[in-house]
């Protein structure tokens, strides 16, 4: 995944997580209005080879690479009346009822979020055209339309569904050009309707009946064992592992402690994470909710994250009304604040996001029996945060340090994507992708990414893959399977 969909994935990951529950709005919900979007604005732009690159991006469920020829047929579908094209989707109907009835601003949330993904969309490949600048003003306006009328239903309601299920089959379409029949992608099912379908197709594989649907507020129930035993398979943290082992002999002598009517020290169970981006912070910290499911301190064990924009609004009082909502949803699990130190000004002074942190403290103390906060950012940037109220420093009182992965670690973790999506690499490509991550980890400088940087690095080798194979007249399974030095050749090059 590249630095431009990380972007995307992260941005509709914290809008989700600022919905209420009640709605239930599915990301393919989300993936699909955003795809006809980006198609729409690029139809009014320059449509050249950064575009191409973006569409790359945009296209991530369902993996196939384009040439330019048939990107140009996807982007002429949205030649003609681009607004009739691309209809208010239901979800955000769905936002505009429930901001009638509870007078919340979820609609402007999402407005401001759509302006800012399709702007990356249409400078992706360069300057950002007038003809995008128009249809991404314009798709702002037919939301904003929507949404300001006295009841969504007294706006004719169209269908995204079916028109999401045209492109699909004109995508198939183009990639049976692309692959021929015996490799391309199968057609997507007719279109059905309803939210609650959308939900349903997330979870359905081929083959399969649709997998029970965890409710978002609570992680599947897994043994004590379970949980460490995910946390000791995951590639390095040798330090956080042993951390977390130590919390948990500490919380088990505790509760000893406690039934045989021993006096038991208070245990503050709130944890600081420092380290650089892409160190596993979030991936531990969702095992941290396991654990603590399972040793009883929590009900549920389920993650909340968010960062500064999840929590703080832009007028004042209205900050600790949003920080409230998402302690509401942690409540019986993990509340995990990714860049705590944004909400602490660096100059010490007032403004709307020490309204959060105060909210936040205030939650711990009220809800101390079932609600665990995580807070993770850079190591020198931490301190900025704690320092910021008194009562933080005794409440986080346990530091874990992610330390960056080195050369053989980011190896190891390339190798475990590569068998994880069913493609091995060659003596020659494993021995020069050693060396290449060898070399990468000790030249690293402050825009390191560790995890993120493989797997950036793996979808680049993947894409080379591809446009080596489909050159070949009938390549034969070991060849798709396989990635070559010549395509490491062709993604460092």
């Amino acid at each position: 995944m590249t630095a431009f969909h990380q972007d995307y994935a992260d941005a509709v990951r914290r809008f989700r997580s600022s919905l209420p529950r009640e709605l239930s709005v599915s990301s393919r919900e989300i993936d699909s209005y955003f795809r006809a979007c980006a198609l729409s604005v690029w139809a009014r732009g320059h449509s050249g080879t950064g575009d191409l690159a973006g569409i790359h991006q945009i296209y991530t469920d369902n993996p196939c690479t384009f040439r330019q020829e048939q990107f140009q047929k996807a982007i002429s579908y949205y030649k003609g009346d681009i607004r009739a094209q691309v209809p208010v989707p239901d979800f955000f109907r769905r936002m505009a009822d429930w901001d009638h009835s509870h007078g919340t601003a979820l609609c402007a949330d999402f407005l401001s979020l759509q302006e800012e993904i399709l702007t990356l969309c249409a400078t992706y490949g360069g300057d950002c055209t007038p003809g995008e600048t128009r249809q991404i003003s314009a798709l702002g306006r037919s939301l904003a339309a929507a949404c300001g009328a006295a009841s969504p239903g007294e706006v004719e309601k169209v269908r995204l569904d079916q028109l999401m299920n045209d492109i699909q089959q004109l995508n198939h379409r183009l990639a049976l050009d692309f692959w021929g029949p015996s490799a391309a992608p199968k057609p997507p099912a007719e279109a059905t309707t309803g939210p609650a379908s959308d939900s349903a197709s997330d979870q359905k594989q081929e083959g399969t009946e649709p997998a029970e649907e965890t409710p978002p507020s609570q992680e599947p129930e897994v043994t004590l064992e379970e949980a460490t035993a995910e946390l000791n398979q995951l590639i390095g943290l040798e330090a956080v592992k042993e951390d977390v082992e130590n919390l948990i002999n500490l919380v088990k002598v505790r509760k000893l402690r406690q039934e045989r009517g021993l006096k038991s020290p208070d245990l503050s169970l709130h944890l600081v994470f420092s380290g650089n981006p892409g160190t596993g912070k979030t991936t531990v910290a969702r095992i941290v909710g396991k654990i603590y499911r399972a040793l009883g301190i929590l009900s549920k064990g389920h993650l909340v994250e968010v960062d500064r924009s999840g929590l703080v609004a832009g007028y004042v009082g209205q900050t600790a009304i949003k920080t409230q909502e998402v302690i509401q949803k942690a409540l019986g699990g993990i509340l995990f604040i990714d860049e705590a130190y944004s909400l602490a000004p660096e100059d010490g002074g007032k403004d709307f996001g020490q309204e959060a942190i105060d909210t936040v403290l205030k939650a711990m103390e009220d809800h101390r029996d079932d609600l665990v906060v995580i807070v993770a950012g850079y190591d020198e940037l931490m301190p900025r945060f704690i320092d910021s109220n008194p009562g933080l420093k005794s409440r986080f009182n346990k530091y874990l340090h992610f330390a960056d992965y080195n050369g053989q670690q980011l190896y190891e973790i390339l190798l475990s994507q590569t068998q994880r999506s069913d493609y091995r690499l060659s003596e020659e490509a494993a021995e020069r992708l050693k060396d290449y991550l060898e070399e990468f980890y000790q030249h690293r400088d402050q825009n390191f990414g560790n995890a993120r940087d493989v797997r950036n690095l793996f979808e680049k080798l993947v894409a080379a893959q591809a446009n080596r194979v489909a050159a070949l007249p009938s390549p034969t399974d070991e060849e798709i399977l396989t990635i070559t030095a010549e395509d490491l050749d062709a993604v460092l090059s």
